[in-house]
């Protein structure tokens, strides 16, 4: 029995134990007497039915579970996706003549001291991908000496681990090896500057961390001393750029040179010229935007050369002069528009076969005609020419080979034209860029000048557009929707007059400056509305457009402000007292309870309509009639009737200290209570009142002039 077994292991070729939950077994069994075949040291889970249950299917070779290059060594044992986390070197006694040996995703993190795989002196295939393999020894892997092809992908535990030796000196133990795989690793740093190899001739390094290892200048010199190598694959490094140090110490036996998905975004063609065997350069997935002229003199071996999925948007003439070994030349995915006759060598020397063009946005004016032509005369195979090679402007969509050259025979026009457009985009491109940035300069010039011309007007509203402008806090919502809801509908759709209001949220032009649009709204109003709240009159909004009312009062002599208090505010303010009592019908406030809004909006629709001044109090209307009336020797108390009215009109005087207002305020309330008329302030002796000199130059009459009226009045 034990002889048919061994004889059963001699026969197979592939022992194929994937995803069966192997571990590793501690407390190792000695053989038997008499045993010839070492057992497998793993311990097998339990079968859920027996051989009679289960259905025989018939045997179908596994494809895709194993390798090619891996069933080409030889036997094949299969190890993968289990449960061994280390290695020890008696669970592979018995299997001497294993070529390839699979033990990827085990998950172990051994340190590996090259005493694992002792009893495998043939294996020439290790697969020990996506596991987390500790590389610390010197040793590891020397017991492999016919070691051929090493897979130590997707192990990136050991190397982003910081603050340890990343070491890669293992490679100087397999004189064998041909094939090395360090991809996905992950790897930033490295203790290890140089990598030594006579036999390695393909090593596979995407997605690391090149890129960053070249930015700080370290390991430079890393592929030097693999003076075998002819493919290398660096792509996925985030390479942005090369250093110059970089290219000289690229092994020059190179032919198949991978740099693609690194976001470069120059490559120094010159310095590629130590590459004297290169055949294949794939330079895919970057940002390259230049390509050098006649690229073949720097590499003239290049037979295929991927430059796909780049930002090249314009190729040199005599692009592919004397290139006589370039066979194949991906230019898809670019930024190409227009491409000149001269960019390819002719029919006659012409070597190139296949030449990618595909979806580049080519730009189908009559500059593409030689290009369209080189494509008819070329015997060049162009993959999906008449597919997926299109015009991008000025008819997107239709094909390159579909362009009609004959509307390109007289262009005299076109190039009028052209010439005509060209100058007008550049003519208003650089009027805007100067308007943009010397804006102010030339406003200032322009109405400098313009005022030389015509000297000053003020300004004036003309016809009044609007009966009222409501300006209000339009960031609180429900003072909006108030506004908007209650107090339009009140004045535009129901009384006995309709009055047309001005809302900012409504009728100003989108984009207009705000002070404009301000400006405006009032200087075309009959009245303008302040909605007061608390959070308004904080505004920088509220104290410009009290600005510009005031302005106008200057300018036009017409008083155009109505206070509408929605809130208790400026309670303490000294003009709004003053405006109270002097204009009280253009401040109202909005009523407690709901029976007087009637009232209310009857008392808003008066301020609109009727101007302010016939709606003063009877003290600043009286300063009217004594201007009116023909000039005499005034008394005291007429001269500081003038004065005091003069003094406190807030409208034309808006800028005068608070000191004034409450001056005028406080003596008002203390002198006027009265109210004495024009013939009582006729009858007073005017021998007695006499103005001096210095009371004629002061703002107000002194403390004894005032002494003397009050008993005046009182008698």
């Amino acid at each position: 029995m034990e002889a048919w077994k061994h004889w059963i292991l001699l026969i197979l070729n592939l022992l194929y134990l994937s995803e069966n939950r192997l571990y590793p077994v501690t407390n190792s069994e000695d053989r038997k007497p008499g045993n010839s075949v070492k057992p497998i040291r793993f311990s097998l889970p339990g079968l859920t039915k027996t051989s009679s249950e289960r259905k025989l299917e018939p045997y179908q070779p596994i494809k895709g579970l194993v390798k090619p290059e891996c069933f080409a060594t030889g036997r094949v044992l299969d190890l993968s996706r289990n449960n061994l986390f280390f290695i020890s070197p008696k669970q592979f006694e018995g299997y001497t003549n294993i070529s390839c040996l699979n033990l990827s995703g085990n998950g172990f993190a051994s340190a590996l001291n090259g005493t694992e795989f002792t009893t495998l002196p043939n294996l020439k295939y290790l697969d020990l991908s996506f596991n987390k393999i500790d590389l610390a020894y010197d040793h590891a892997f020397e017991e492999l000496k016919e070691l051929e092809v090493l897979d130590l992908s997707f192990n990136p535990h050991y190397f982003t681990v910081p603050g340890v030796t990343h070491n890669l000196n293992f490679l100087k133990n397999l004189p064998k090896l041909r094939v090395l795989n360090m991809s996905s690793n992950s790897i930033f740093t490295l203790t290890t500057k140089y990598l030594i190899s006579d036999s390695l001739a393909e090593l596979q390094f995407q997605q690391n961390q090149l890129g960053r290892l070249w930015q700080k200048y370290m390991c430079m010199q890393l592929f030097w001393n693999l003076t075998n190598l002819t493919h290398l694959d660096i792509s996925y490094n985030n390479i942005k750029t090369i250093p110059k140090d970089v290219y000289k110490y690229l092994p020059v036996t190179l032919k198949r040179f991978r740099l693609n998905h690194n976001g470069l975004t120059d490559l120094n063609w010159t310095l590629m010229s130590t590459f004297t065997q290169l055949e294949q350069l794939i330079l895919g997935y970057n940002s390259l935007t230049f390509i050098t002229r006649n690229i073949t003199q720097n590499i003239p071996s290049l037979r295929f050369l991927d430059l796909s999925h780049n930002r090249i948007s314009q190729l040199a003439n005599k692009f592919l002069q004397d290139a006589v070994n370039l066979q194949m030349l991906d230019l898809s995915y670019n930024k190409l528009t227009t491409i000149n006759r001269s960019t390819f060598p002719s029919k006659g020397e012409n070597v190139l076969t296949t030449l990618w063009l595909d979806n580049n946005p080519y730009r189908c004016t009559c500059n593409l005609m030689d290009f369209v032509l080189w494509i008819f005369d070329s015997n060049v195979k162009i993959p999906k020419l008449a597919t997926l090679v299109k015009c991008n402007t000025p008819t997107k969509g239709v094909k390159v080979v579909h362009f009609d050259i004959k509307d390109c025979i007289d262009n005299n026009v076109v190039v009028l034209f052209y010439s005509f457009s060209t100058f007008l985009v550049l003519s208003v491109t650089v009027l805007s860029t100067l308007m943009h940035i010397f804006y102010w300069d030339f406003s200032y010039v322009f109405y400098y000048t313009k005022a030389k011309f015509k000297g000053y007007q003020h300004l004036s509203s003309g016809d009044n557009v609007y009966d009222a402008f409501v300006t209000y806090d339009t960031k609180d919502p429900q003072v909006s929707d108030w506004v908007l809801n209650h107090l339009r509908i009140q004045l535009e759709e129901q009384g006995d007059h309709i009055l047309p209001v001005c809302l900012e949220e409504r009728d100003w032009l989108p984009g207009c400056p705000v002070l404009d649009s301000l400006t405006q709204s009032i200087r075309q109003s009959r009245k303008t509305v302040f909605v007061l709240t608390h959070s308004y009159v904080n505004s920088g909004s509220f104290k410009m457009a009290m600005y510009l009312a005031h302005q106008r009062l200057l300018d036009e002599n017409e008083d155009v402000i109505v206070l509408l208090l929605l809130e208790p505010v400026l309670q303490d303010s000294h003009f709004l007292r003053l405006r109270r009592r002097l204009c009280s019908h253009s401040v109202l406030e909005w009523p407690r309870m709901p029976a007087a809004e009637p009232w209310f909006w009857q008392c808003l629709r008066n301020s609109i309509r009727v101007e302010n001044k016939y709606m003063y109090s009877n003290i600043y209307s009286r300063y009217f009639s004594i201007k009116n009336k023909p000039k005499e020797k005034e008394s005291t108390t007429q001269y500081y009737y003038k004065r005091l009215e003069s003094a406190c009109v807030p409208l034309q005087r808006f800028a005068l200290s608070s000191h004034l207002y409450s001056s005028a305020l406080n003596y008002e309330i203390t002198i006027m209570s009265d109210k004495p008329n024009l013939d009582e302030v006729a009858s007073f002796d005017k021998t007695k009142l006499k103005k001096t000199e210095t009371q004629e130059k002061n703002p107000l009459p002194s403390k004894e002039t005032i002494e003397q009226e009050k008993q005046a009045g009182t008698s």
